[in-house]
């Protein structure tokens, strides 16, 4: 039965291929074709200084710390050779990190040549033609046997023999962006080095898993399965564009159409349909679901192919499935995949803020699924959200100085959230080597008779329509500057052609496309369209973009001006995270604040009415030069003591923060003052303020002082202290008073779940007199520093006097352990 269900459903894909046979002919004409990154030259400060650093910082630092790959594929070639030294390592996708770096290094080609960056890509081409086998198979784990040892290395899943284990191999993933690296090189040097192992490795994998007849892989038959981690889609689909073998997109088809029919995992999390959009057929799926990086590489193909092939009935299931995500699972920041654990989607209106997940990953992700939206229905919104992607979540993966990175992307923090400088699971900074770098190949796209102008800043370019040639000069410091000037030369004069430029969301009733967030004030900003200096009045926009069709003469110039205010979006109440708050945005840019520039906890302050009033500071120098800051924003403050101050908020746009050190930050803020009091804890007005080392995330120091009496070391149901997961290491709690103070005595009454966080090994107490040296704490002569469960451990001072400005809580961790501290009292005279 199950054979005869899945021939009928593979009739029907065939028949739907054949009827759109003539729909892909009958649009090729209207085909939105992008601009490449190599036919686009950016002369900005803000994108064109980030290749700078990418040149200079990123791509050397991600060559670097992917030498293991290197290694690996040395190792492989060795071994083909009949030399083996050593095994390559049991890594699924170290590869696939290496190929995404040189695909990065590769766009910044086109900056600048660069001879020695080009013979080390091609050093490593030269490895991996080695590492291939003849047939064209490439997996180093594979072809030395190293799979064997997964488990020592704490992985697994590679199958115990080629393709056999593809739900979660990544041998797919792994070459997808192998022939992304290749057509970019290509493209870049017109070199075919690597552009030929991607060749033979497809045809490999064509025959493998559509043709079969091969004994070594699947006993000859056909694989027919579509990989776990989608990747290899949209990678042929470049690699279609780049040698017009239409073998390659036919693939890409054939990957997508047998998707959810031929192999349906059965399990739980990672091995749940739903993880890797197995559920169902492609065209039937509805939502968003699962690892939300795998999500948006699959729906990225799947518009790819619509818009190549002409194939209709996947656009039903993806405009549902991109109404779910911008209506109910989209962070305001562009951020994707708000659960952890899976790394993915969760329920609708489920958007927290510090506990957001938001994989830099799935933000390129989001990125390329909406640029191929557009290209497929060339309408603006897809771009309204791939710019809020890119200029917001996607840049806050990386500092501003190019060497370290963010994974997850929360939208608040209490000052625990720190960068860093490389992952075990490095997916994320070598997406960003690749990502930035191709910017400029999203800026423009055209059909035989209209240029679409998709995003903005200061570039040339030069594009062929049907009746000739175009250059364009465009000059913009946007996305802080609200004008846009493009200078036109035609090849002949009077040229016939229609010039799209796109008018964002953001300059209308909400921020982003979607039903999730609108603004709070209800109004809109209009554009000003200007040509050869002289207003245009009554200008239409349609699908996003207002167009201009006319005889062009060279050296026309259009000006569009977009009135970029500060303005406060509120979110869909089902967002319980954001009820009663409010976030700032600016032209297309999230602002955030930090305890750098603000109160050290920016989670307490709350804007009860803005008032419009603020200003703008563009820094001339430091880590911030060129970024316009938001100052002198009319704020409430509830501080630690509970009372209610007037303060001035500064903002800084959310890709740039955590350039200066570690601090709290917030992109909502409540919208009164009651809001903040039941997110917050206050602390008795005998305490300036309460510091610790270290804190998990999900705990909060100042919880130690609410006064709440726990019902034993064990009780989760008050909140605590504790310092997992740095297990073993010495921690402490500071306490500053607001005036010096006679201490008396003090307790504390630890927590214990008898699984990662323990009583202390040992603990004591030093005080400062003046705030700037630490004395040892007079302990009573008959007090000791206990250990006891489940009461308040107590000591006294000695004497009359313990004068102190601080005190400190120092605490030695049990072996393998953490500390924690439910509640501390204090006696003071």
């Amino acid at each position: 039965m199950k054979e005869r269900l899945l021939l009928v459903v593979l009739s029907l894909l065939c028949y739907f291929s054949v009827i759109n046979i003539y729909a892909q002919d009958n649009q090729k004409e209207n085909l939105l074709v992008p601009v490449t990154f190599n036919k686009v030259i950016l002369e900005d400060t803000f994108w064109k200084n980030r290749m700078e650093i990418q040149k200079q910082v990123l791509v050397p630092v991600a060559f670097e710390r992917t030498q293991q790959a290197i290694n690996d594929l040395k190792k492989t070639a060795d071994f083909l050779k009949g030399n083996p030294i050593s095994l390559a390592s049991p890594g699924r996708f170290y590869t696939s990190d290496l190929y995404k770096v040189i695909e990065g290094a590769a766009y910044l080609l086109t900056l600048e040549k660069d001879l020695v960056l080009e013979k080390q890509i091609d050093d490593i081409a030269t490895l991996i033609a080695q590492a291939q086998e003849e047939d064209g198979y490439l997996y180093p784990a594979h072809s030395t046997g190293s799979y064997r040892f997964a488990e020592l290395w704490g992985g697994a899943g590679m199958g115990d023999r080629p393709y056999s284990w593809v739900i979660h191999s990544h041998e797919l993933y792994n070459v997808g962006h192998l022939y992304e690296a290749a057509t970019a090189y290509y493209q870049a040097t017109g070199k075919r080095n690597l552009l030929d192992i991607a060749e033979k490795s497809a045809r490999h994998i064509n025959k493998v898993f559509f043709e079969g007849g091969d004994a070594k892989y699947n006993y000859g038959k056909p694989v027919n399965q579509a990989p776990g981690h989608q990747e290899i889609e949209l990678a042929l689909v470049k690699l279609y564009r780049t040698t017009g073998n239409d073998l390659y997109l036919q693939m890409a088809k054939k990957f997508i159409d047998i998707r959810g029919i031929t192999y349906i995992p059965r399990g739980q999390n990672v091995m749940s349909p739903e993880y890797s959009q197995q559920h169902k057929l492609v065209r039937e799926q509805d939502k968003a679901v699962g690892h939300a990086v795998r999500a948006a590489y699959m729906y990225s193909a799947m518009a790819d192919i619509g818009s190549l092939t002409g194939d209709s009935t996947l656009q039903p299931a993806l405009h549902k499935i991109w109404d779910n995500i911008v209506d109910t699972k989209f962070h305001i920041t562009g951020g994707l995949g708000a659960v952890h654990g899976i790394e993915g989607f969760g329920d609708e209106y489920d958007l927290p803020n510090k506990e957001a997940y938001n994989e830099t990953c799935a933000a390129v992700g989001n990125v390329f699924f909406n640029h191929r939206m557009f290209l497929l229905e060339k309408e603006g919104k897809y771009m309204d959200v791939a710019e809020v992607s890119l200029l917001n979540n996607v840049l806050a993966g990386v500092n501003l100085k190019g060497d370290k990175f963010f994974y997850v992307n929360p939208l608040e923090s209490e000052g625990m959230a720190d960068r860093s400088f490389w992952f075990g699971t490095a997916c994320c900074p070598t997406n960003l080597a690749r990502l930035i770098p191709q910017v400029s190949g999203l800026m423009y796209a055209h059909t035989d008779t209209e240029i679409y102008c998709a995003l903005y800043t200061s570039n040339q370019t030069s594009i062929d329509l049907k009746n000739g040639k175009v250059n364009l000069k465009q000059a913009s410091n946007y996305p802080f500057d609200e004008n846009i000037k493009i200078e036109i030369t035609p090849e002949v004069d009077n040229q016939i052609f229609t010039l799209k430029m796109r008018i964002p969301t953001w300059l209308g009733t909400q921020f982003v496309p979607g039903k999730l967030y609108s603004y709070s004030d209800k109004g809109s900003k209009t554009f000003s369209l200007y040509i050869n200096g002289k207003e245009i009045k009554n200008t239409n926009t349609e699908k996003g973009f207002v167009s201009i069709n006319r005889k062009w003469k060279k050296g026309d110039k259009v000006e569009l001006r977009l009135p970029m205010a500060l303005r406060c979006s509120l979110a869909d109440k089902r967002v319980k995270a954001d009820l009663n708050r409010i976030a700032f945005t600016k032209g297309p840019l999230v602002y955030c604040a930090e305890g750098i520039d603000n109160e050290s906890n920016v989670n307490r302050y709350f804007i009860p009415a803005f008032s419009g009033k603020y200003k703008v500071r563009k820094e001339k120098d430091g880590i911030f030069k060129h970024i316009d800051i938001i100052s002198e924003v009319p704020a409430g403050y509830l501080n630690l003591n509970g009372n209610i101050e007037d303060k001035k908020l500064t903002l800084i746009p959310y890709y740039a923060w955590n350039n200066r050190g570690i601090s709290s930050m917030n992109i909502w803020f409540g919208d009164n003052e009651n809001t903040v009091k039941e997110n917050s804890i206050t602390i008795p007005a005998s305490f300036k303020n309460i510091s610790a080392s270290f804190t998990y995330p999900g705990d909060n120091v100042l919880s130690i002082v609410s006064g709440k009496f726990p019902e034993n070391s064990k009780d989760a149901n008050i909140k605590k202290w504790t310092s997992y997961p740095e297990k073993e290491k010495k921690q402490f709690i500071e306490f500053d008073f607001e005036k010096i103070s006679n201490i008396k005595s003090f307790s504390v009454y630890w927590y214990d779940d008898n699984d990662g966080i323990k009583i202390p090994q040992s603990w004591s107490l030093e005080y400062s007199p003046d705030g700037q040296i630490w004395i040892p704490f007079p302990l009573y002569t008959t007090d000791t520093y206990s250990l006891i469960k489940d009461q308040f451990n107590l000591v006294h001072s000695s004497g009359d006097q313990c004068m102190a400005k601080m005190i400190r809580l120092a605490m030695t961790p049990r072996p393998d352990a953490a500390v924690g501290v439910l509640q501390v009292k204090f006696d003071l005279k």
